[in-house]
């Protein structure tokens, strides 16, 4: 029997007529020929995909301690300042709610009367009648501050900002696993090196003039050398951000290591896929943007277009990429990436603070100068040097371009492989990133993963 057509127009009214079969080739080949017409127009028009990231619903987390008084270096609004920067791109000093919002934006603090013991609450709440969920200022009153603090700090972060021009739409108030990248680059560069070296002259060798905040006159002085007493107490106490928290995280989410956790050996589910799929992403973006600039010089004009099998094998790989972010909601893998970006943007603080100290020039003000300078002196024990690589520009573009290019794949629908769709958009408008994180990575380490798509990297687990 003779396979029936996919759809026909014939009717009693087209007895005659021959029958139209439309196919689901024929619909995409219109398809496409429409969004020529459309592109013909004009320019693709920019996804804001801040905007998507920031109507996320929050996630309930609870804060590291003294998580606010870390920070308490940091003023957010200080302008031209690249620290407070950092700050801004994850936090905001505001009481923090530990418990979330469900997929719908409604908070879930009110949902605790239904599963918690009234006599529990109404103590919570100082002894009164009845279940009393919420205290002064909307802060829960479970679980108590006595268990899990709830801090002036909070995730309400800038990063990742709209194109131009576009507006930005709020806040991000949850992390992804782009911030476990951006954490492990900034790990990389040497932060917790240098301010495990500072803590250990603070609380033990005293190879550092540290004042203990009575040798200044001032407060800078004694809030300075509070924030180093907290960092010691904290790690004493196993609560700071470790080196192998935060190695397993990276295993687990990203299937990378640093030179420090692969010494410790451990032992860990690792995501190779991840690791392999992202650079595949990375080369074939990168021969996807070399297709269209060939495609723009024959033609003599901006308007070359890469193949539709292009996109399709980019999408392909997005899909499979995109299932590997998964473990990042694992175990505590989401708590160690927070605990570790505080305790990063706090390092970057009392580093600043204490450069006279730790004998960096005074002319060297701003963090590509004093965090080179103090790796110098205090992890390589040397003299301060200048190379041709800036340690600290090259991760920190590694970890700004990485990051903000798996931000982005939470939210678009990299499905759309029509010319000019969602995908096609979203490449054009990521190019300067992905060709940023190829030139840093290359400077970094001397490899260039736009080569092949399986290329030998050095942080591989």
């Amino acid at each position: 029997m003779a396979k029936p057509p996919a759809y026909s127009t014939t009717g009693p009214a087209q007895s005659g007529a021959a029958d139209i079969q439309v196919s689901d080739a024929n619909v995409r080949d219109l398809a496409r020929l429409l969004q020529r017409l459309t592109l013909a127009s004009g320019p693709l028009t920019p996804i804001n995909t801040q905007a998507r990231l920031a109507a996320k619903p929050r996630l309930t987390v609870a804060f590291p301690p003294c998580a606010s008084e870390l920070l308490s270096l940091i003023k957010h609004d200080e302008p031209n300042d690249e620290i407070a920067g950092f700050f801004n791109d994850y936090f905001r000093f505001t009481r923090h709610r530990v418990f979330g919002q469900d997929l719908n934006g409604q908070e879930l603090e009110p949902e605790l009367i239904s599963v918690l013991d009234g006599e529990l609450m109404g103590c919570l709440a100082g002894g009164t009648a009845g279940p009393v969920l919420l205290a002064g200022g909307g802060a829960p009153r479970w679980p108590s501050d006595c268990c899990i603090c709830s801090p002036c700090l909070t995730l309400d972060g800038r990063r990742n900002p709209p194109p131009s021009p576009l507006p930005n739409n709020g806040g991000i108030r949850r992390l992804f696993i782009g911030d476990a990248l951006w954490l492990f680059y900034f790990e990389r560069m040497g932060l917790s090196q240098i301010l495990g070296a500072i803590l250990d002259a603070y609380a033990n060798n005293g190879r550092l003039p540290i004042s203990n905040g009575s040798i200044e006159i001032g407060i800078r002085d004694d809030i300075t050398a509070l924030v180093l007493e907290i960092m010691v107490r904290q790690t004493q106490m196993g609560q700071a951000s470790r080196v192998s928290e935060r190695a397993f995280l990276s295993r687990r989410t990203l299937g990378w290591v640093t030179e420090g956790g692969r010494k410790l050996n451990l032992d860990s589910e690792v995501n190779t896929g991840f690791n392999v799929l992202f650079h595949k992403f990375i080369y074939h973006a990168l021969e996807f943007y070399r297709d269209k600039r060939l495609a723009v010089a024959i033609q003599g004009a901006n308007v070359g277009r890469p193949s539709a099998a292009t996109l399709v094998t980019i999408s392909e790989t997005l899909e499979l990429l995109t299932k590997r972010f998964e473990p990042f909601h694992y175990g505590r893998n989401y708590y160690n990436a927070l605990n570790g970006i505080i305790w990063q943007i706090a390092a970057l603080s009392v580093i600043r603070a204490l450069a006279r100290t730790l004998g960096i020039p005074g002319a060297f003000g701003d963090p590509h100068e004093f965090v080179p300078a103090a790796y110098d002196l205090l992890v390589l024990k040397r003299a301060v040097t200048s190379g041709d690589t800036n340690r600290y520009i090259v991760h920190r573009e590694c970890a700004r371009n990485g990051r903000d290019i798996l931000l982005d794949l939470e939210v678009i629908d990299f499905r759309d492989t029509l010319e000019g769709g969602a995908l096609d958009t979203w490449l054009a408008q990521v190019e300067p990133k992905v060709e940023a994180y190829r030139t840093s990575y290359r400077s970094m380490t001397g490899v260039d993963i736009g080569v092949t798509p399986t290329p030998v990297i050095e942080q591989q687990v």
